[in-house]
């Protein structure tokens, strides 16, 4: 069914990516990992992961393109919406989901792509206090990375999460980590996290990156003896 979503707040993360939060006049659910579309005319449709919801708010986290990008420079006409502007959406949809298992859990993502893994990380920290769960962020340049005081507050208040930062274009690591303060940041790319010590107490990997970073991931886990039937992912 189609419904309206209105929204109630934005602001910028990075130059060109957008917390936004919208409302709608009801209660909602989802099962975490799930996306919503938005239909922004009678032939362009968008969806997005959703990154929480409380209550009867949704909010998002959207990487602003251009329009010459085709379908995915559609986000552009979202991320420069007014506050109340109202959207049409359909429900939340997508099998892309957690598991429901006290499983140690490896979420791996890059950019944007951390919506619906934060959303899964969340449920999981909530409900499973006791077993083991990684996050490991990539992006390309130091100014793209967000989102790290959440990561530092559910470190603070979950002891069985941790965390991992990849920057493969970073200038100068060390003075990185001691202008920002960030000691979990680590230079080139995710895949270099994939050893056999580090991934050896985890039971479920679930990935939501490009198609073919997902794939050359999941072969190095496969090369790794890691179990195939436990590798969950999501290409965009």
């Amino acid at each position: 069914m189609i419904q309206q979503l209105k929204l109630i707040n934005k602001k910028n993360l990075t130059h060109n990516v957008f917390e936004m939060i919208f409302e709608w006049e009801k209660n909602l659910t989802m099962k975490p990992g799930q996306f919503i579309t938005f239909l922004l005319d009678w032939f362009w449709w968008r969806a997005y992961s959703i990154l929480k919801i409380d209550w009867n708010k949704i909010v998002l986290i959207i990487k602003k393109r251009e329009l010459e990008e085709w379908w995915r420079g559609w986000s552009k006409l979202i991320c420069e919406l007014n506050i109340w502007d109202l959207l049409k959406w359909v429900w939340p949809a997508w099998h892309f989901t957690l598991k429901e298992n006290t499983n140690n859990k490896l979420f791996i993502w890059t950019g944007t792509w951390l919506v619906p893994l934060y959303n899964m990380l969340i449920t999981e920290l909530k409900e499973n206090k006791w077993n083991k769960v990684l996050f490991i962020f990539w992006v390309r340049e130091q100014e793209d990375v967000f989102y790290i005081d959440e990561l530092k507050k559910l470190k603070e208040e979950y002891k069985n999460f941790d965390y991992q930062i990849y920057i493969s274009r970073v200038k100068d690591l060390h003075e990185f980590k001691i202008t920002h303060s960030w000691n979990k940041i680590n230079s080139w790319y995710t895949t270099n996290y994939l050893t056999k010590e580090n991934i050896k107490d985890y039971n479920e990997v679930y990935i939501c990156w490009a198609p073919t970073m997902i794939e050359s991931s999941v072969e190095k886990l496969k090369k790794l003896h890691f179990n195939r039937d436990n590798i969950y992912f999501e290409k965009y």
